[in-house]
């Protein structure tokens, strides 16, 4: 029975052939073409094509190396003639059998990696000895036609809709496989290597690279049977927070959500509680930290309910906001949103930072600090805020006690955030207190796996720290001490 390209492409069939090492025919046909290739103990043996372009003499008269006079020559032959046209050629050309033979094996190579490429037709892999014409026997190694056929894949939606919300199994890279791989091919293997129990759609936002080359290496992975896309673990509450919130987005796109209820407050709750509330949801719910699961709207429904979360964050921890969500009840959307925007206090304190970023950036710190400390008063609710300030205040001496609880306050305001988190580690190597330096780089590179800075600076303490090194003089004390 044939299989339908659309729905089996074909580099399937060559990912079997080359793991199991089968023995066979393959034939794949189309409107307009036939092609047959050859296999044997799992390599390719020999091709044969219908389309023109294809043919040896073609291929020949195309790179070159028989002139057009000597294509028409050959084409007469061939045309009255049962010969092969190997034969022909070494009688009409110059060509030697070396060169014949080199051709020969370009044209198998061509017939198969073109195989890559197409999106419609049919094919029929048939498993038994295959019959090949003539003496004709090259041995084509299977990882160098998957290398080069890859490339030929225009559309890697058959690929995608399998493996995005899949895991990586890494198997074993043999050296006879590895050999077909070019360095980059190599280093992309042992960066998924690095991820456990990771969905695919959650390794691709993380890896910095363009999503074509993605899929391309992913594809090439698994035709190489080096790497394949098993069912990613879930834990129950994973499961739970992708419950809640469904459930917490039906909810506010039906305008039924109460600030209280959201947050588990009652009316009267001091603003210490509800900041704790939030903290809590943070973790939980920020798309940030939602895995990617089979519902692909998970994410996007994350991102509205945790906008809703923010707004209502923004109304219970103002006196005045809160008071008039309290006057109003339901109100619609849109007047949730109006009263839910910065007011005179937000805005002064996003006009403080902004200057403030600014003067960081020309070393500034001082100045830079003191906007950031009214700018906190003002906004409580910004961790980029305290992250700033606590950037600033570690450039000098006497604040860097203070620096050491503003970046604190940053972690604990966004725990998936890798950047305060980093920048204590900063802190602490600033101090020579390298194991707490230590511990914060390996936490910012669990927050975010791509955090360069983070594995630099791990590198970096591995050459110089020494479970007996002295501690020597501290940022945060004035005594020497092993912390």
């Amino acid at each position: 029975m044939a299989n339908a390209i659309n729905k089996y492409p074909v580099p399937l069939i060559f990912k079997k052939i080359f793991k199991d090492n089968m023995s066979g025919e393959l034939v794949v046909t189309g409107k307009l073409f036939r092609k047959e290739l050859y296999f044997a103990k799992g390599d390719l043996v020999f091709a044969c094509t219908s389309m023109a372009q294809e043919r040896l003499g073609d291929i020949l008269l195309a790179t070159g190396k028989i002139t057009a006079t000597e294509f028409t020559k050959l084409t007469k032959i061939k045309a009255n003639s049962t010969r092969k046209v190997g034969e022909i050629l070494a009688d009409i050309t110059n060509l030697s059998s070396h060169d014949i033979y080199y051709a020969l094996l370009y044209q198998v190579k061509t017939i198969a990696i073109s195989m890559f490429g197409l999106s419609e037709g049919e094919w029929k892999f048939t498993e038994k000895t295959p019959e090949v014409p003539g003496n004709q026997n090259f041995k084509i190694k299977l990882p160098s036609i998957i290398t080069e056929g890859v490339d030929k894949i225009e559309k890697v939606s058959y690929f995608k809709e399998r493996f995005l919300y899949r895991a990586p199994v890494a198997a074993p890279l043999p050296e006879s496989t590895a050999r077909f791989l070019s360095s980059e091919d190599i280093k992309f293997y042992m960066k998924l290597t690095n991820f456990s129990n990771t969905p695919i759609a959650q390794i691709v936002s993380n890896l910095i690279v363009p999503e074509t080359f993605f899929w391309k290496k992913i594809i090439l992975l698994y035709l190489l049977n080096v790497m394949d896309f098993v069912e990613y673990t879930v834990d129950k509450e994973q499961n739970k927070n992708v419950e809640e919130i469904n459930e917490l987005y039906e909810q506010i796109k039906a305008n039924k959500v109460d600030y209280y209820k959201l947050f588990n407050v009652k009316t009267t709750a001091p603003v210490s509680e509800i900041k704790e509330s939030y903290l809590n949801y943070t973790k939980k719910y920020h798309p940030d930290r939602i895995q990617a699961a089979p519902d692909s709207t998970v994410k996007k429904k994350a991102t509205e309910v945790f906008a809703e979360i923010n707004r209502a964050f923004e109304v219970l921890i103002h006196a005045e906001k809160k008071r008039e969500y309290d006057l109003g009840g339901y109100k619609d959307k849109e007047n949730l949103q109006e009263a839910a925007l910065p007011g005179h206090e937000g805005k002064k304190a996003r006009e403080l930072y902004l200057k403030a970023n600014a003067l960081y950036k020309l070393k500034q710190y001082w100045k830079a600090a003191s906007m950031l400390e009214e700018a906190v008063k003002l906004d409580t609710s910004k961790a980029s805020y305290f992250l700033l300030l606590g950037l600033c205040q570690a450039k000098s001496p006497e604040t860097q006690k203070t620096a050491e609880k503003n970046l604190k306050i940053a972690a604990d305001m966004e725990p998936w955030n890798a950047d305060p988190v980093f920048a204590l580690g900063e802190l602490y190597r600033s101090g020579n207190f390298l194991k707490k330096a230590d511990a914060q780089f390996k936490k910012a590179l669990e927050l975010n796996m791509e955090h360069t800075l983070a594995g630099k600076a791990i590198k970096e303490l591995e050459l110089l720290y020494s479970p007996k090194r002295k501690q020597v003089f501290s940022i945060f004390s004035q005594k020497k001490s092993n912390p």
